[in-house]
Parts: structure tokens; sequence; C-alpha cells
């Protein structure tokens, strides 16, 4: 049985926003959390420093983590990566420096393929249906709702 791919979500707060990370190509706009996959043999944890690091340029300090889901549907757009993967959400607690696009995703920037760092309220997100992914959405939102 070929494993699942692992993916780190970072929870970034500053006062009651949360970083997102607009995506805008010439057929879609969307919203992810900070992050991404785990490369193999690296732990889920590492995964998450390392990709805060080369998408916005942050040393993670401290970090807790909060819920993990079964993402089982992937919309193509959002991914390159074929089938399901779990999805392991992290409260960035403490970091050092200021959130801007970096790493790859600056090196692919163009006028069709954009990233935004973007803070949004908790309001604003339950009412977008472009923030992925929906389930990882709603149970941070109830997470946060309850006071951490």
């Amino acid at each position: 049985m070929e494993s699942r791919r692992q993916r780190a979500s970072a929870v970034i707060l500053q006062g009651d926003k949360i970083l997102l990370i607009r995506r805008i190509k010439p057929d879609r706009d969307y919203y992810i959390f900070p992050g991404g996959g785990a490369d193999e043999g690296e732990e889920v944890e590492m995964a998450l420093a390392r990709e805060v690091k080369e998408e916005l340029n942050l040393d993670v300090i401290k970090y807790k983590f909060i819920f993990s889901i079964k993402n089982l549907s992937i919309p193509s757009h959002i991914t390159t990566h074929k089938g399901n993967r779990d999805e392991h959400y992290f409260l960035i607690e403490a970091h050092s420096g200021i959130p801007e696009i970096s790493g790859p995703e600056k090196e692919r920037m163009n006028e069709q393929n954009q990233y935004h760092i973007v803070w949004l309220g908790l309001n604003e997100i339950k009412k977008m249906e472009n923030v992925y992914p929906r389930e990882g959405t709603r149970k941070l939102i109830d997470f946060l709702r309850a006071g951490q």
C-alpha cells in the first residue's frame, strides 16, 4: 500500500487575523494556508519549519499541533500532487521575521501565477468558498472560536 502524502499547514495569527496565501491564476483565485508536503523521510514538524521559511521567510520559534484531517478531495487546481493526503495543522505561537513571499513561490511568480500574503478575519474566511481545504478551514474556525 502506498503511503499518503503528509502536509504541514501553518496557522499564523496577528490579532484576530489569519495569514493566508492568495493564489491568482488566469482561471482561478483561491486561498491556502502556508505550508507544504513533507519530503521522503522528513517529519511533518520539520516540514512545517522548512516550508514556513521557504514560503514566507519566517523562522518558526514555537508551535503547537492543533489537529489533522484526511483531505480526501484535493481539487486539481490546488495541488500538482496526485492522490489524497493527511494535513496537519500547527499554530505558530512564536516566529521571527516579517512575512514575505520568498523561495520557490517568489521564483515562480509572474502575471499568470501570483502569490500574495493576506490577513483575513474569521468571519471573512467563514463566508468564503475559495479557502482550501474547506474541512480544515471549518475545524480551524471551531478551534479558534473555542479559545484554543
